[in-house]
């Protein structure tokens, strides 16, 4: 009876390590499956911008092939456009890696500009005036692909929320160190939030938008994402908003 109850107890500890691992695996598609989410929700931008690229120099190209006087101005359209459209695949590419986790040594600041270039679309052509205040020598140790991930969603709510707003539209990223954590906050003078949708905000499929309207706008957008993976950096993040003000996410991390 002992050798039966052991070897059942074995099977079943093998089980629960099968299924433990599954679930792992299953986080990990899940995380890497919101990232190409969120690149995903960014193409409408990103084809904007390629196209306001591509437009200048095919028409100077054509006109060059008319006027030889304009060689050298299509030649400089054109590397220019080239480097600018390189810097938005490069950066959108590297969102889409998956680092598999690996926490190293951050410059803060770099991550956040790399962000804001991944999201292609100047801010200003919206009438958006964002702000960055973040310290050059501002360093943590965290996932990059995570860290930038979770940026992104906020910059994005934040553009969606303050673009429901005829004007003026602000958005601050702001950082600081208080003793052994680092405090990131985005803010933005949008829409808000409603005070009954604060307690749900980070739960999955949580959309402030009704079913008849884009789940990809305003704020709710991976922000169930953003919640998992600043845990497990092993952080906090959290939100308060006032209807018709706006909103700041706060995103505590240990240095």
């Amino acid at each position: 009876m002992t050798t039966v109850a052991s070897q059942k107890d074995e099977t079943q500890q093998e089980k629960l390590h099968r299924l433990t691992k599954e679930v792992a695996a299953l986080r990990r598609q899940l995380r890497q499956s919101q990232r190409l989410a969120t690149v995903g929700t960014m193409t409408a931008m990103v084809s904007h911008e390629l196209n306001n690229i591509l437009t200048p120099i095919i028409n100077y190209a054509q006109m060059a092939r008319k006027n030889p006087a304009l060689v050298e101005k299509a030649i400089t359209r054109a590397a220019e456009g080239g480097q600018r459209a390189t810097s938005i695949c490069k950066s959108i590419l590297g969102l889409a890696r998956d680092d598999t986790g690996r926490s190293v040594c951050l410059h803060l600041a770099e991550i956040v500009q790399a962000t804001i270039e991944a999201m292609a679309r100047d801010p200003r052509r919206d009438c958006i005036d964002l702000t960055v205040k973040v310290p050059a020598e501002l360093t943590l140790t965290a996932s990059r692909a995570e860290l930038q991930q979770v940026i992104l969603n906020l910059l994005i709510n934040a553009r969606a929320a303050v673009l429901e707003k005829p004007g003026p539209r602000r958005i601050e990223i702001s950082a600081q160190r208080l003793d052994k954590t680092v405090e990131i906050s985005v803010w933005d003078n949008g829409v808000g939030i409603p005070p009954e949708h604060l307690e749900n905000i980070f739960d999955p499929f949580f959309s402030t938008k009704g079913d008849d309207e884009d789940a990809s706008q305003g704020h709710g957008l991976g922000l169930a994402f953003c919640r998992q993976a600043v845990e497990s950096l092993g952080g906090q993040i959290s939100v308060a908003s006032t209807p018709g003000e706006g909103s700041t996410f706060t995103v505590r991390l240990p240095c």
